[in-house]
């Protein structure tokens, strides 16, 4: 008999609300985001609408994002973006500076990763258990790490065979500096974790040479066609089989996973 895959919000059910709480990336008690909260208090709001849009399994990882951009964009300062050239504001990729704090902004994308992922049928990622610092991935893998986590979390890090990590790699003004710096992340993340096989999720939508003014403009296969290149031609040949796969989120919410057998 066929189990029936994992329905979202899955094991996620419990983490997604868990932004908001206490000191994490969108919680009370954290002090960027509690300042921010100081300038504009429909801010909570806002977050909460966040975090009710990732728990529907109906909307999109788009429509998680339109509300993050939105949260960005509610303390943008206008003194800031006074000398900003128009053509650059219009830009579909440029996320314009604001005193939403950044390290929220980047924590949110993580849930957005998650979302998009399931959505196109990867259930294996699950929440890491542990907001320990120095050993936190972003995910563990269903199968790949015990299923009962316990209480320690160097213990449930060492028997983790394989793991996953996220980056949000934005700004780019070219494509050419877009690829060098997808794979300046993937190199990084192989770094972090050199004892694990290592899935890589890099998230691209903020990047202006992807667009041009508020429509997209670029051509996706070509960009993962040479990023596979590079990463066959360029990665250390004893980091290659240790990188299982690498996802990158495109701004037209299409999530390709490069072909692994390019490096391995």
């Amino acid at each position: 008999m066929t189990t029936a895959a994992p329905q979202w919000p899955g094991e996620w059910q419990g983490e997604i609300p868990s932004i908001r709480k206490d000191n994490s990336a969108l919680g009370p008690s954290n002090s960027l985001f509690k300042k921010a909260l100081t300038i504009h208090p429909p801010l909570a709001g806002l977050a909460d609408a966040f975090v009710a849009c990732l728990l529907d399994p109906n909307a999109t990882p788009g429509d998680a994002k339109t509300l993050l951009i939105g949260m960005n964009d509610a303390l943008v300062d206008p003194a800031k973006i006074a000398n900003v050239p128009l053509a650059t504001q219009q830009n579909g990729g440029y996320r314009r500076p604001s005193a939403f704090p950044l390290p929220s902004y980047t924590a949110a994308l993580e849930y957005i990763a998650a979302k998009a992922l399931w959505q196109n049928g990867h259930t294996e990622f699950l929440p890491w258990p542990f907001d320990d610092i120095a050993l936190k991935p972003d995910f563990a893998i269903r199968g790949k790490c015990p299923a009962n986590p316990g209480a320690d979390a160097g213990a449930f890090y060492n028997l983790c065979t394989e793991v996953a990590d996220t980056l949000k790699v934005g700004g780019t003004k070219t494509t050419a500096d877009l690829v060098n710096s997808l794979y300046s992340g993937i190199t990084g993340k192989l770094g972090t974790y050199p004892t694990k096989h290592v899935t890589v999720f890099l998230d691209a939508c903020d990047n202006p040479c992807l667009y041009n003014g508020g429509l997209l403009n670029f051509n996706r296969p070509n960009l993962c066609a040479t990023l596979t290149a590079k990463i066959a031609q360029e990665l250390n040949p004893e980091l290659k089989p240790r990188l299982l796969s690498v996802f990158v989120l495109f701004p037209d919410w299409h999530l390709e996973q490069l072909p692994a057998n390019s490096w391995r």
